[in-house]
């Protein structure tokens, strides 16, 4: 991957994790757990920032939907209906922040936005599904939709859900190149939800 296109990657990272400080901070006095959603976007950051290179995927399609499905999210709106309360919301936020985590812990310096393969990751989180850090941001979103329940959030969320299972195709078209990932991927059928897809 050209180096630009590292860099702009970067520079988008870092200023979504500040647009997501900025929208999410206001209600943090009164669902402080929303922090963990903070963490979670924050990490990025730092994985991203020391990520090794590799082999990368440079189609337009496969750019665009890693920046938009990373890009989704972030246009939520902290206000609408709650659906749910806290001890409810929380331990969803709690799992999957821990989830997402997790996943970006096990790939470490391999973490990136665009589809590359700097080695395949099998042991942690990606014992379970093939794409554990998708599973964590699901539900994070539904734990925050419950919180914040609008036409506009489930808008986005939908949108995000659908590009995020998009670049879980995109992203092991190109990594099933790789005979070990391939052989990866037979061994752990799932790629998002354990037993579903």
């Amino acid at each position: 991957m050209p180096e630009f296109i590292r860099l702009a990657e970067r520079a988008l990272l870092i200023m979504l994790a500040v647009l997501v400080i900025w929208r999410i901070l206001p209600v943090f006095s009164l669902h402080p757990h929303v922090l963990l959603l903070l963490a979670s976007e924050i990490s990025a950051v730092v994985f991203l920032v020391f990520q090794r290179k590799g082999t990368w995927a440079t189609s337009f399609y496969t750019t665009f939907i890693a920046f938009a499905g990373t890009s989704a999210p972030l246009l939520i709106a902290p206000s609408g209906q709650m659906l749910a309360s806290d001890f409810i919301t929380a331990p969803l936020i709690w799992t999957g922040t821990a989830l997402a985590l997790a996943a970006k812990l096990s790939l470490r310096r391999s973490f990136g936005l665009v589809p590359a393969n700097r080695g395949v990751k099998s042991s942690g989180a990606y014992r379970f599904v093939r794409h554990p850090m998708y599973t964590g941001y699901v539900l994070n979103h539904i734990g925050f939709l419950l919180m914040f329940f609008s036409a506009w959030n489930l808008a986005i969320y939908l949108t995000t859900w659908v590009l995020l299972y998009l670049r879980a195709i995109e992203e092991e078209r190109f990594l099933l190149q790789d005979p070990l990932y391939a052989d990866y991927a037979k061994s752990v059928k799932c790629r998002i939800v354990p037993g579903l897809i």
